[in-house]
């Protein structure tokens, strides 16, 4: 069964040593010190073809608070990793391409190869928006519209819910539909969805958020907003983050993933869900123990799904067909 995971902070990690975890190398170092086909993280070519991806969302991840320490623009932060993840699939053209579209997607797979998009996670590299012109030019699929600082453009969910966009927030989306570039409601307060949920004319996604109501981390999305997510035409990607998926684990489980769309599709129905991990966005604490290792460990989650009761063409949507709904 084909996968396609919507979110993942390779690129980010590769600059880290995972056996010995210093966040902001991407910042000192000027390339990464890992390669993509074969590393210690969530996800790495081999991995990836375990898992039969179809395709994966690398995100740039720009940290706003570091930007500042290091005297670097959120903008140039994010054309140093998206830089850095070109390098890194001209390494190996023969095995994973990066691609803009579905159409480019479906080439790419008629060759055997697997797709990768990139994606942005913090909106704040976007000061005026002649800045996403360049952003849809040079691929960008989906922008995060907040991580967890507030900015020029919205409140994120852990500063405050009842806060959403700003007035270049509603302007920033507008355009972004315009161009085709998927908007990303995951890290966003709650009111801020709401704003997005009232001026949005196409498809929203929730790249990697779970369900409130069975964890509490803040991050998760509540009943109300996820049904109004599916009537949008959205896709909620389910990630594995141990703190998202239950408020007394530190381990990834897999029947914890299994309730979190369980939930999600008595909610929302079976269109709505898709797979948005957030590997290599975390570090296991006891990494021996997680049910889920890496991307390639994805059949288990396929397997268990199957197990629940869910139908192959079911979880087969919630694997690949959702999100092949929503691009374009």
């Amino acid at each position: 069964m084909k996968l396609i995971d919507l979110h993942a902070d390779t690129i980010t990690a590769m600059y880290y040593d995972n056996t010995n975890w210093q966040v902001e190398q991407e910042f000192i170092l000027e390339k990464p010190i890992l390669n993509l086909d074969k590393n210690n993280l969530h996800i790495d070519l081999d991995k990836l073809k375990q898992a039969d991806s179809l395709a994966q969302f690398f995100v740039c991840w720009l940290n706003l608070k570091a930007c500042e320490k290091y005297n670097i623009t959120a903008w140039d932060l994010f054309v140093k990793q998206y830089n850095a993840l070109q390098n890194e699939l001209n390494k190996y053209p023969e095995q994973i391409q990066f691609v803009r579209n579905i159409e480019e997607m479906n080439k790419a797979h008629q060759n055997n190869k697997i797709s990768a998009f990139t994606c942005i996670e913090e909106g704040a590299c976007i000061d005026n928006l002649d800045k996403l012109v360049i952003a849809k030019q040079m691929g960008v699929k989906y922008i995060t519209i907040v991580w967890n600082y507030e900015s020029h453009i919205a409140v994120p969910a852990a500063v405050n819910q009842a806060i959403g966009l700003k007035k270049f927030g509603f302007d920033m989306v507008e355009e972004m539909q315009n161009l085709d570039i998927l908007v990303d409601v995951s890290h966003l307060s709650d009111e801020g969805v709401r704003d997005i949920l009232s001026i949005a004319k196409k498809p929203i996604i929730a790249s990697h958020s779970n369900a409130r109501a069975l964890c509490s981390h803040r991050r998760n999305l509540t009943d109300e907003l996820i049904p109004q997510i599916a009537n949008n035409g959205g896709v909620i990607g389910v990630n594995c983050y141990p703190s998202f998926l239950d408020d007394n684990e530190s381990i990834i489980k897999i029947n914890n993933m299994v309730r979190h769309v369980r939930h999600i599709y008595n909610l929302a129905g079976e269109n709505t869900i898709a797979i948005g991990n957030d590997f290599d966005g975390f570090h296991s604490k006891q990494p021996q123990l997680d049910e889920i290792k890496h991307i390639g460990d994805m059949p288990k989650l396929k397997d268990a799904l199957l197990n629940d009761g869910f139908t192959y063409q079911q979880v087969e949507k919630f694997f690949s067909k959702n999100v092949l709904r929503i691009l374009i």
